[in-house]
C-alpha cells in the first residue's frame, strides 16, 4: 500500500512547484556570478595594462559568456570594428570607437535575455569610458581579446 502522506515526499519530488523553485535557484546562482563579474571589473586594467588578475577575470568572463550562449556572430561586427580601429590610429578613429557603445546596446536590445551578451555589454561599457588615448585603447583591446579567446576556449559557438 502506498503512503498517501504528501509530507513524506521530498520538496520538489513529483511537484511542478519544486521544479520551478529549482530552476529559479539556478537562475539566481547564475545571476550572482554575472553580478560578481560585473562588479569585479577594474579600471586599472585599462589605465595601466594587463596583470594576472585581469587574465583570471578574462577567463571567468569568457567562460560565463560561453556558458550563457553568447555566440561569436553576436559580437563579430563589434570585434571587427575594434580591430579596424586598432590598425588605424585611435585619435583618428575616436568617433568610430565612441559609436561602438550604441552598437553593443543595439545587439543587446535584439536579444535582451542573453546573459552572456548582458555581461559583454556591462564590461564593454565600463571599459570603454576609461579609454582616452592610444595606450588605454590598446589596454582595452587586450582585455577584450583575452575575454573572447577564453570565450572560444570554453566552447563559444559561431
Amino acid at each position: 500500500m502506498q503512503d498517501s502522506n504528501p509530507r513524506k515526499q521530498s520538496y520538489g519530488q513529483n511537484r511542478a512547484g519544486g521544479q520551478r523553485r529549482d530552476n529559479f535557484n539556478q537562475k539566481q546562482r547564475g545571476k550572482s556570478i554575472q553580478e560578481l563579474l560585473e562588479n569585479n571589473f577594474k579600471e586599472e586594467w585599462i589605465k595601466n595594462g594587463t596583470d594576472s588578475e585581469m587574465i583570471k577575470y578574462a577567463e571567468d568572463a569568457g567562460k560565463f559568456m560561453a556558458d550563457n550562449k553568447l555566440t561569436n556572430s553576436k559580437i563579430r561586427s563589434i570585434y571587427g570594428e575594434i580591430k579596424r580601429i586598432q590598425m588605424a590610429e585611435f585619435e583618428k578613429e575616436r568617433a568610430s570607437f565612441l559609436l561602438l557603445r550604441p552598437k553593443v546596446a543595439y545587439a543587446l536590445g535584439r536579444d535582451d535575455s542573453n546573459r552572456g551578451l548582458q555581461l559583454f555589454k556591462s564590461v564593454f561599457d565600463k571599459a570603454s569610458i576609461v579609454v582616452k588615448d592610444q595606450k588605454t585603447f590598446d589596454n582595452f583591446c587586450n582585455l577584450f581579446e583575452a575575454i573572447l579567446a577564453y570565450h572560444k576556449a570554453h566552447g563559444g559557438k559561431d
